[in-house]
């Protein structure tokens, strides 16, 4: 694709973005280095799967743009459909890659918040066993 990547370049560094700050948490988590209260941590991971259940919406709307009709046959119509397909569909930048790539990237970020609950109670639970010990 000849554009700035389909016109979607800020797109795909927001979605960059994100996924640095997804790889970040899992590293912190596997450091022992970040653990988040359950509800806090399932209220965020809520968070994630609400948005991407809304971008499945907003990739059935997009779905549309694989086909683009009503142009007309004139060569004009035709280049423009097909610049309409290609934002689409490309493969590298396209709509529906972008969107799919975030629904991915918001599924790791609501497990990488689960991870940091589940942190939290083992540490909760030794810190419990700490106590019990010390008492007796």
């Amino acid at each position: 694709m000849a554009t700035d990547a389909g016109g979607f370049a800020a797109a795909k560094e927001g979605l960059k973005a994100i996924s640095g700050q997804t790889q970040w948490m899992n590293q912190q988590v596997s450091a022992g280095k970040l653990a988040l209260d359950p509800d806090v941590a399932d209220k965020a991971a809520k968070r994630c799967e609400e948005e991407i259940e809304a971008l499945s919406g907003l990739l059935r709307n997009a779905n549309a743009l694989q086909t683009v009709k009503g142009l007309g046959d004139y060569p004009d119509g035709q280049q423009l459909a097909k610049r309409f397909q290609d934002k689409a569909t490309d493969g590298d930048a396209g709509v529906l890659k972008l969107i799919r790539d975030m629904q991915e990237e918001l599924k790791k970020q609501a497990d990488a918040f689960r991870g940091a609950a589940k942190d939290y109670r083992a540490t909760d639970e030794q810190n419990a066993d700490d106590l019990r010990r010390g008492i007796q």
